[in-house]
């Protein structure tokens, strides 16, 4: 795990949504980088501090309350410091409550589009720089492979398959931090990556945002159905993967 990845997945490591593996990676990380582990530290020390202002019994405010009848009463060159105190006190409050509101937003968003970009990162990676040779191609490996990752799905293979397409080959790759698998199919001379994995019953899911990757030609769709999430990629123009991620998300 490199300070990138940790920036990406602080948010659900502040939570404790992490996996086992990438908490291990990411604690093995944070002891070896000393940058991380306080950025990390600070996040905490604010994220606990924001819950616990939330979090709080509402206090006795009956001696504020005197205090505030005896500065209305005063005259009004002795209210000013005081009206400057309330002023910023509203400022910082409202400043706490809208970071509240729009941090986890934030947090996803980020997360939904480092995602895609990593998903086409890895399909470029192994279609066309051929970097990883252990795929699994024959129908015994296929179902080995699919008993193993998704043991609880019957008839999974043949519901994400897009139509027109057949399976050319699997294997599971990590896709910004966490394992997917990766499932191949080629429709003529076009290749379509899905990338897929289990979410279990409880836990929040991220679905990768749709976007371009004019870099390397491609276009990525994510989607999510229940206990399932995934990206399509495929080459723009040429694999309808909005299409695609949308007829799965109702056929899963």
């Amino acid at each position: 795990m490199n300070c990138n990845t940790v920036h990406d997945v602080l948010p659900l490591y502040l939570s404790g949504e992490l996996r086992a593996e990438e908490l291990a990676d990411m604690q093995l990380h944070l002891r070896e980088c000393q940058r991380c582990a306080a950025e990390v530290n600070a996040d905490r020390e604010l994220d606990e501090a924001l819950r616990t202002a939330i979090l709080e019994e509402t206090p006795d405010v009956s001696a504020v309350l005197h205090r505030v009848h005896e500065r209305k009463a005063a005259p009004w060159w002795k209210q000013v410091p005081h009206l400057v105190s309330a002023h910023m006190a509203a400022v910082v409050a409202a400043i706490i409550v809208i970071a509240l509101i729009s941090l986890p937003g934030v947090y996803v968003h980020r997360a939904q589009r480092n995602m895609a970009l990593a998903a086409a990162s890895d399909h470029y990676s192994d279609l066309v720089l051929l970097r990883h040779p252990d795929w699994e191609h024959t129908p015994e490996e296929v179902a080995r492979f699919m008993q193993q990752q998704f043991p609880q799905k019957q008839n999974l293979l043949h519901a994400i398959t897009p139509d027109g397409a057949s399976l050319e080959k699997v294997r599971l790759c990590n896709v910004d931090g966490t394992l997917y698998a990766h499932f191949v199919f080629r429709t003529g001379t076009a290749e379509t990556s899905v990338f897929l994995r289990a979410i279990p019953e409880g836990r929040d899911r991220y679905q990768a945002a749709h976007l371009s990757d004019g870099e390397h030609g491609l276009e990525v769709a994510g989607f999510s159905s229940s206990g399932l999430t995934g990206v399509v990629v495929g080459q723009q123009g040429v694999v309808p993967t909005r299409e695609i991620a949308g007829q799965l998300t109702k056929a899963l």
